[in-house]
């Protein structure tokens, strides 16, 4: 986990797996970030394989924080799996949820098809 720090926004950049076993780093790195006085945070999670519930806590918690602060948290780059997650939770719009595109060389066959409401 990375975190950048500007005047206009701070983003904190995260790869691998948010579990159980990192979700400790991913919390400071939230919690320094909701520090700056950046008006905005940015969470881009292009290279995260997965998120479980602790990291998605971990973001709620965060998001808190930075709502007290006067701040505005996004997350970017979200996979089909962690952005499912937020949609289940009915959290994608609170976090301002930005979906990763699907890179050019992906089959459109393989993307999956949205559902039809009864």
């Amino acid at each position: 986990m990375t975190v950048h720090r500007g005047s206009a926004e701070t983003s904190v950049e995260v790869s691998g797996e948010v579990d159980l076993a990192s979700v400790g780093a991913f919390r400071s790195a939230l919690l320094a970030a909701v520090r700056t006085e950046a008006p905005t945070v940015v969470v881009d999670l292009a290279e995260v394989d997965f998120l479980d519930a602790l990291g998605l806590g971990a973001l709620v918690s965060a998001r808190k924080r930075a709502i007290m602060s006067g701040q505005r948290l996004v997350v970017i780059g979200a996979r089909p799996l962690a952005y499912r997650l937020f949609v289940l939770t009915d959290l994608a719009g609170p976090f301002d949820v930005r979906r990763r595109e699907a890179p050019p060389t992906e089959s459109p066959r393989l993307r999956p098809r949205p559902r039809l409401a009864p």
